[in-house]
This record gives structure tokens, sequence and C-alpha cells, in this order.
């Protein structure tokens, strides 16, 4: 997998459930959690390697794995994004030249076989995964081997995401991040983020977990360069590990921070506080089971 740069719009606090634009309780986020997630199929693609046939992925399998992006988004406390036409078509060639190179390039040279303009576009302009679309998604927001930027969960949590693409040929996707119009204008975006979390989206389908590549803040707006990073439970601090992440991915801002010593578990409410920043922002993560 691999993630893109690009960026977008002061800071507040956050507390628990609704006030967050997100879930308003724990029944409302596992019902939804559990809906969204009763489908999570993708089989159907109708191209081929062999003859550098792009085809399309199900539509079955495009929503899911929009349902899944969604699902995401909404917890976050971010609006709904739709797929265009083009997009999804450009992503599928995309996803075709992966394939058939069997690796991932956000770059992809025109010596490469199925090599087409708008795939190579697609490439660059978009998060890649050596996966499935609809597992694609899980695997971007824990983001492993990516700690640096963890890209591919910003974008998917951007500000200006939006209209998106998806293409899939089942081994490789590819969903289209890059030059969005999306304008939700939330100041700051965390993961988890403020109110009700499933635990069971703090690890992939690998058993890759946020323990290991970190809670992430972002930003369009707030310079986080200093920011200092509190976790408490019980009024208990938590050590964590702070680094500054690469700009531009899906936000100018960014900062990770990693549990040291200890892990996220379900039925726990973590208070983060984040200070050296021009408006402190404080919020509670209340971790539940799903």
């Amino acid at each position: 997998m691999a993630g893109g740069t690009s960026s977008t719009g002061g800071a507040s606090t956050g507390g628990i459930g609704g006030s967050t634009g997100g879930p308003a309780s724990s029944t409302e986020l596992c019902t939804r959690w559990n809906a969204d997630r009763a489908d999570v199929s993708e089989a159907g693609w109708t191209g081929a390697v062999n003859t550098c046939t792009a085809g399309d992925m199900s539509a079955t399998g495009r929503a899911n794995a929009l349902k899944l992006l969604n699902l995401h988004r909404w917890i976050a406390g971010l609006p709904a994004v739709t797929t265009s036409d083009q997009h999804n078509q450009d992503n599928q060639a995309c996803a075709l030249m992966m394939a058939a190179n069997k690796t991932l390039n956000h770059t992809p040279p025109t010596t490469w076989t199925c090599y087409t303009a708008n795939g190579a576009t697609a490439a660059g302009s978009s998060n890649i995964s050596g996966s499935s679309a609809v597992s694609a998604i899980g695997a971007y927001m824990v983001d492993p081997g990516n700690e640096t930027t963890l890209g591919h969960r910003r974008w998917c949590l951007s500000n200006s995401l939006g209209p998106t693409g998806i293409g899939s040929t089942g081994t490789y996707s590819c969903m289209w991040t890059l030059n969005g119009t999306g304008a939700a204008g939330k100041p700051w975006m965390a993961w988890p983020p403020p109110g009700y979390f499933p635990i069971q989206a703090a690890s992939d389908n690998w058993n890759r977990t946020l323990d290991t590549t970190g809670w992430s803040l972002q930003s369009d707006t707030i310079n986080l360069s200093a920011a200092v990073v509190s976790v408490t439970l019980d009024g208990t601090s938590l050590p964590v590990t702070v680094a500054q992440l690469g700009a531009n991915y899906g936000s100018r801002y960014a900062i990770s921070f990693i549990a040291s010593g200890w892990k996220m578990a379900a039925g726990n409410t973590y208070h983060v506080s984040i200070t050296g920043i021009s408006t402190a922002i404080s919020y509670d993560v209340q971790v539940v089971s799903c």
C-alpha cells in the first residue's frame, strides 16, 4: 500500500457522542457498524491481465468498499463521499496495472505491462493497495508500514475528499484521493476520534493494530509542530511516543502518538489532551465492542 499527497481548513474541544458529528450512542455506533459490515464481498472482476483488459469490479464490491469508507468517516464525524464514473474507470485501469506488474507504484513507468496514461494518473492520485478494495479500507485506517505519514488514513479522513473512485482486480485496488472538491471544514480530525469507537476498527484483516501504527490527529489549519500529547485513563497518565507526520497527506499538519507499554481496550474511556498549539484540544475516546 502507498499514499499520495495534497491538502486543504481553528481548534476546538470534543467530547463523547453526537457533539462530534459521529455516533450519539454506543448502540447507534454498533448498529451501523454491524449493518455496514454485514456484506464485505467483492468477487466479480470482469477484466483480465493477459489481455490487459481493465474490465470492472463488481457493482456490489464497489458499493461495499464505498460503504466502509463512509462508515469510518461517519465515526470520525465527517460527511459521506460519492464516487465518480471517471475516477472509477481510471482507478480500474490503475488496479489492472498493479495486478499485471505484481507491485505497487504511484509513478508507474511507461514500460509497465498494461500501462495506460489514465491508469498512471490514477496511481499518482490514489491510495493503492495489494488487496481487494473492500479489505483495503480497514488497512488504510490502520496504515501499517506508513508510520512516517499515515497518509492513507489521513486521506480517508480528509476535509477535501470526494468524489472518490474505486477500482479493483480483487488482488490489487486503487482509491482516488487527490484534488477533491469536498469542503467538510472540520478544524481537526482524530483517529480514534472523539466519542464512541469500536475496538474492531483498531485492527485490520491481517491483525495489524493502532497500538503499533499509532493514534493520529490532523488539521488543515492548526500547526501541530509543537504539540504536546497527553493520554490518560481514569486519571492515570499513559505514556505515548509522539511523532510529526509528513505534511500535506490529506491534511497540512498531522501528528501520531503511539502507545508505549499499554494497549487500547474495550470498556475504557481515554482522555486525550493536545497542548502547545494555538488553542488546546481535548476529547474523550470511549472504546466499545461491537
